[in-house]
């Protein structure tokens, strides 16, 4: 989990910075990180997912920071998804077993389709700033 949502999202950026970077070979630009309402909040239940989570949110304001975009013009927002209706509808396996009465709840949840999250993506995109 931590290798997929938080090591793989910050090599990605490591290995597209330097393409997108105004002072390398670049035009600035925009580096969009998918994360979770998970990542802003502690969950009991998933707890590795929950703490990849949280840092993909620090590092993208890390490096949202001012330092950074005013020398490198690249932007960077991460976006909090809340549950899709795709995840929920799978099978739940709580990380610990008194955890399923949270599982169960999710499974109850308002949720959202993959294309309207994916639309709200969109929509962050155009009016978002860098952070």
């Amino acid at each position: 989990t931590i290798s997929t949502n938080l090591t793989g999202m910050m090599n990605t950026c490591a290995t597209v910075l330097p393409y997108m970077d105004k002072q390398q070979l670049g035009k600035g630009g925009m580096i969009v990180n998918v994360t979770s309402v998970v990542g802003l909040d502690p969950s009991p239940v998933f707890c590795a997912y929950s703490a990849s989570k949280f840092g993909v949110i620090g590092f993208t304001r890390s490096l949202a920071d001012p330092l950074y975009y005013s020398q490198n013009g690249v932007a960077v927002m991460a976006v909090c998804c809340g549950p899709t209706k795709l995840f929920v509808d799978r099978e739940l396996t709580a990380f610990l077993s008194y955890g399923q009465s949270f599982a169960d709840r999710l499974r109850t949840a308002p949720c959202q389709s993959p294309t309207v999250c994916a639309k709200n993506i969109v929509k962050a995109i155009e009016c978002g700033d860098n952070g």
